[in-house]
């Protein structure tokens, strides 16, 4: 059977009613921080870029490196919920301060 010779059932991917409450809350909980940690890596990324506030390098490495650790070992229960966002929102944006460097190549090389 070949892979692409399938029908793919479009409407199969709006219906929401076969899932599980449970799954749908953990599901928007999981996409939100992630669309959080993107916005804030952006973030950190223009500010690296534009203002010059924060300079990627040694030491935005080991901010991010150490918010991770400090992530990972923070356990996870409904009072730490905050404080583990809190933590993945400094990550990100420093993680995104650290592409800057990259983001000056980048631009200039090709400004467009």
């Amino acid at each position: 059977m070949n892979v692409f010779d399938r029908s793919i059932n479009i409407d199969a991917l709006f219906k929401l009613f076969q899932i599980s409450h449970s799954t749908q809350v953990h599901l928007k909980n999981v996409y939100s921080s992630l669309a959080l940690s993107m916005i804030l890596a952006a973030a950190g990324s223009y500010v690296h870029v534009v203002t010059r506030l924060f300079e990627g390098g040694v030491l935005s490495l080991l901010g991010s490196v150490g918010l991770m650790f400090w992530l990972a070992m923070t356990p996870h229960n409904p009072e730490t919920e905050k404080k583990r966002l809190a933590i993945l929102a400094g990550f990100a944006f420093l993680t995104g301060v650290g592409l800057g460097p990259t983001l000056d190549f980048v631009i200039a090389i090709n400004p467009s």
